[in-house]
């Protein structure tokens, strides 16, 4: 295989495709990536295939005037405790060639109007800082850690459960799921309108929520406790960006004789006899495996059974059409020409609402978002994470302003292309454009004057760049309801074809990540989250 070379075409008149491999994935980004790694070090040829012609999915980044942009990834938790479950993982995968560099004590700072509130590493350090703000509130954030603590003790064994079969029927509830049932079958204001009646803790405790993109009164209170959880120590970055993410783990990919490759567009999967054997390309090659696993979305991996109608698939997509999706941002990527430190900028992640009134903040941006504020901006600053960025692009550095907004004011544009949407959406885009600029010059007035270059994601962008329909990176709703489909695991209806990635787990790059290991952990018929606990650990 050539080591350099991604394209598919080229591998393909090579004839470097011609023989099978062990395993095909379908997707290249956090979760088809350490399926692919995985399997790699356990002796597997492994090809990975990319529609895009980049390799990461949301690990990847873009170029653009001498600036650099992750399109995905902020920032990491966990990462900086080495016996982690999560440092192990990326070690594995990555071989070790990846590096981290911790992020400062405040990681999250969450505005409520005009009202500051700061979010510092460590549970008890979190707890007295938020004490701190709302002293009459002490028991009530004692009891939201030990819940946040009880529900992440409880995902291990559901999630570890997601390896093993099981059909979409299947009714039979198992002492991991009834274990788990008590967190995620609740909404996050549910279980906080058992703590307190006070809407400003439960504002900043929620301040995040873009983290997992679906409304606290919507989302289920697993997935943020497991979001809490996973920063509650801290956070990090990774040196070099997010592609240093993917490209670690496509070496390791590489380095066992497989290949990971672009501009190849999966067509179809290729089922002989019942079983998934390879893959049908967009150019009519088949290419053969012994097993393929999709990390491109279970609802758009039916898209790739088209024919293959059978009751176990038609149950799949009538339970796949019945769920929702996350919502979903509009970004606008700043270029300054500063370097970085020269602003007086803090790294932390900025959360900024309108009022704590949350839903609401929600509800009336969605009945008229012409002249209501997004109910939440994302402020964050990745250069400044970056101990390699200064040597990459000196006397420069880089701002993200996330606006969470509607799939609704996008709706109309579905069936547009790319770059010729029209003039409607132009003028709509600019308009989203300089809104998003004023927000960021209300919170860091010092950039003004210097911004040197400024390109705005929308929804349709995700769509385009990450096969998505609803502008939704994050995939299948957050809520109480996708977590009791015992469908959404590793084995897929049709024998030789797994799922991986964020729907097999939970949102983001790490919950992707889990997807991943799942997937791997399915496949190979072991359980991979127990060998990668230290050794002596139970």
């Amino acid at each position: 295989m050539h080591e350099t070379d991604l394209s598919y075409k080229r591998a393909l008149a090579r004839g470097e495709l011609s023989q099978p491999f062990d395993t095909i994935v379908v997707g290249s980004g956090a979760g088809g990536l350490t399926t692919a790694a995985l399997l790699a070090l356990d002796g597997q040829r492994v090809l990975v295939l990319e529609r895009h012609a980049v390799l990461g999915g949301c690990l990847q980044a873009y170029q653009r005037n001498g600036f650099e942009w992750d399109v995905g990834l902020h920032y990491m938790g966990e990462v900086h405790r080495k016996n982690s479950g999560l440092a192990r993982l990326f070690a594995k995968v990555t071989r070790g060639q990846l590096d981290w560099a911790p992020m400062p004590e405040v990681y999250n700072r969450i505005v409520v109007a005009d009202r500051t509130y700061d979010y510092v590493a460590g549970a008890e350090a979190f707890k007295d800082r938020l004490k701190s703000y709302f002293p009459q509130e002490a028991t009530a954030i004692d009891q939201y850690i030990e819940l946040v603590l009880q529900a992440n003790r409880a995902a291990k064994a559901f999630f570890g459960e997601r390896a093993l079969p099981q059909t979409v029927t299947d009714a039979v509830s198992t002492p991991a799921q009834t274990a788990f049932a008590p967190y995620s079958q609740r909404t996050v204001l549910e279980v906080m309108d058992t703590l307190t009646d006070n809407a400003e803790l439960k504002a900043v405790w929620c301040g995040h929520y873009g983290d997992y993109c679906n409304s606290p009164a919507q989302a289920s209170f697993a997935i943020h406790a497991i979001v809490i959880g996973h920063y509650l120590d801290g956070a990090s970055y990774p040196v070099g960006g997010a592609p240093r993410i993917a490209l670690t783990m496509s070496d390791t990919v590489r380095a066992a004789g497989g290949a990971c490759l672009v501009g190849a567009d999966v067509a179809g999967m290729v089922i002989e006899n019942g079983r998934t054997v390879g893959v049908r390309m967009a150019d009519g090659t088949v290419l053969g495996a012994r097993q393929v696993v999709s990390a491109i979305g279970i609802q758009q991996t039916l898209a790739l059974l088209q024919g293959i109608d059978t009751p176990e698939t038609q149950a799949l997509a009538v339970a796949s059409s019945a769920l929702g999706s996350t919502q979903c941002y509009a970004v606008l990527n700043i270029g300054l020409d500063a370097a970085n430190g020269a602003l007086g900028i803090h790294p932390a992640n900025v959360w900024v609402h309108p009022g704590n009134d949350l839903t609401g903040n929600q509800t009336r941006y969605v009945a008229d978002p012409s002249c209501a504020a997004m109910p939440l901006y994302f402020i964050t600053h990745p250069s400044l994470r970056d101990p390699s960025w200064p040597a990459r692009y000196p006397g420069r550095s880089t701002m993200d302003i996330c606006g969470l907004t509607d799939w609704s004011v996008f709706a109309r544009f579905a069936g547009t292309r790319w770059m010729r949407r029209g003039a409607e959406y132009d003028d709509m885009k600019a308009r989203l454009h300089e809104h998003l600029l004023e927000q960021a010059y209300t919170r860091f007035p010092q950039i003004r004057g210097r911004v040197a270059h400024a390109e705005l994601s929308t929804p349709l962008s995700f769509n385009h760049f990450l096969g998505r329909s609803h502008g939704n990176f994050m995939g299948y709703e957050q809520t109480p309801k996708r977590f009791a489909q015992r469908w959404m695991r590793a084995h897929s209806p049709v024998k030789g074809l797994y799922f991986s990635g964020q729907d097999v787990s939970a949102a983001g790059v790490s919950g992707a990540m889990v997807g991943g290991l799942v997937a791997a952990s399915a496949v190979l018929g072991r359980d991979l989250f127990r060998e990668l606990k230290p050794a002596g650990h139970p």
